[in-house]
């Protein structure tokens, strides 16, 4: 038997290889440790996990976007989408103005009386659901009316549009830019880096005269059209830039943070500007408070804010200390008074004019002033002076008298 139990082990392996091998692919399992796991129920179980996820989400995108849509009014989509506004094209045809709406439904046309246009299209449109700011407006012109050139311009060079256009003007045609309104559009033709373009001029007087024919004038307009050879109506003069020119949601949405982020920073310096401001006045009320609660020693003062009271007032002592550093040499007191804040000096100095400016930059003293005129005494040899200034009280004091000390 010792001998045959190799041989069964052998077997055992051989049939267990063979048994995996002839099971269907989904149904196929690895022995491991005498263990057997189905692997394609794993799998399954994996993969069914990450589709369940991904079903649930794709259906709330879907449910969060409808009642978006249904939310939201429909103009506002297209300003995100950046979608170009309904376009109405006017041309004259007798005594009526034959108006065109170029709408995603489809195109809608009316005849309106030239005679105060201005109120029945807006009339017009109102019916419609939609204003004057929500379409373009433009007339449709003779194309006689209208100067064209053909011109070649580098792809590369199209941000330089507008310069090259008015060069152009100035030193091919025989117009001036203030007489004139002009634009180019993409026209059939070109190469790979050279782009055909046709440069559309109207001279301003014959516009204006063929926009009164209409009922109109040059700021009821966003551009000038006219027929092409095909009789499409071509748009070749804008006059604003349209919605379709303006930047996509993302640039308007960036804008719009930049906006909101500077005014919530300006409106946040304020508020902290308020509360500091608010802070400092309430503080310097309980000072005053507890000051006189520590002169007059009354009852029901916080100790620590009478010490704290007693510590802002500034000694006698800096008040001599700083007037012993600012007063010059050939100055000296004869007479000095301290209550309540404000100090009184007289004496005699050989130039007591300075002595009023030299005291009031002090950063201890302020609203230095001349008590009595100043005389000159025969006895000294010096001029008598008699001056009154404030003290100023503080930390912030003790603080510049330290930064000038050093």
């Amino acid at each position: 038997m010792l001998a045959g139990q190799p041989a069964n082990r052998t077997a055992i392996v051989t049939l267990r290889k063979e048994l995996v091998n002839r099971l269907p692919a989904e149904s196929k399992v690895l022995a491991s440790k005498g263990i057997i796991v189905p692997m394609a129920d794993v799998s399954v179980v994996s993969s069914s996990s990450f589709h369940v996820l991904e079903t649930w989400w794709q259906d709330f995108s879907q449910w969060w976007l409808t009642g978006l849509r249904e939310t939201i009014p429909a103009r506002w989509f297209g300003w995100i989408n950046g979608e170009p506004l309904p376009r109405l094209l006017i041309r004259r045809d007798c005594n009526l103005a034959v108006c065109s709406l170029a709408l995603p439904a489809g195109m809608v046309e009316t005849r309106l009386p030239l005679v105060r246009l201005g109120e029945t299209l807006g009339g017009w449109l109102a019916e419609r659901g939609l204003t004057r700011e929500q379409v373009t407006v433009g007339p449709v012109l003779k194309s006689d009316l209208f100067f064209r050139r053909d011109l070649s311009v580098p792809k590369a060079a199209l941000g330089a549009m507008p310069k090259i256009l008015d060069q152009e003007v100035l030193r091919r045609t025989p117009f001036e830019l203030s007489d004139i309104w002009h634009a180019a559009i993409p026209a059939k033709g070109g190469a790979d880096d050279i782009l055909a373009m046709c440069h559309w001029i109207i001279r301003k007087d014959r516009a204006e005269k063929a926009l009164v024919e209409l009922g109109l004038a040059a700021s009821d307009v966003d551009f000038l059209a006219t027929t092409g050879a095909n009789g499409d109506v071509v748009p070749v003069i804008a006059f604003r830039a349209t919605s379709h020119e303006d930047p996509p949601w993302a640039r308007r949405a960036v804008k719009l943070l930049a906006g909101a982020g500077l005014g919530l920073a300006v409106f946040g310096l304020v508020a902290f500007e308020w509360c500091q401001s608010s802070r400092a006045t309430d503080i310097e009320i309980s000072l005053a408070e507890a000051r006189q609660g520590a002169r007059g020693g009354a009852e029901g003062i916080n100790p620590e804010a009478r010490l704290f009271a007693m510590k802002a007032d500034v000694g006698i002592l800096e008040i001599w200390d700083e007037l012993s550093r600012i007063l010059p040499d050939n100055t000296f007191l004869t007479e000095t008074r301290i209550a309540d804040g404000k100090v009184m000096v007289s004496g005699f100095s050989t130039d007591a004019a300075r002595l009023v400016r030299i005291i009031d930059e002090s950063p201890l003293f302020s609203q230095a002033t001349l008590a009595a005129a100043i005389t000159p005494d025969a006895t000294e040899h010096k001029d008598r002076f008699s001056i009154s200034f404030m003290v100023r009280s503080g930390r912030t004091v003790r603080g510049s008298l330290r930064s000038t000390g050093s």
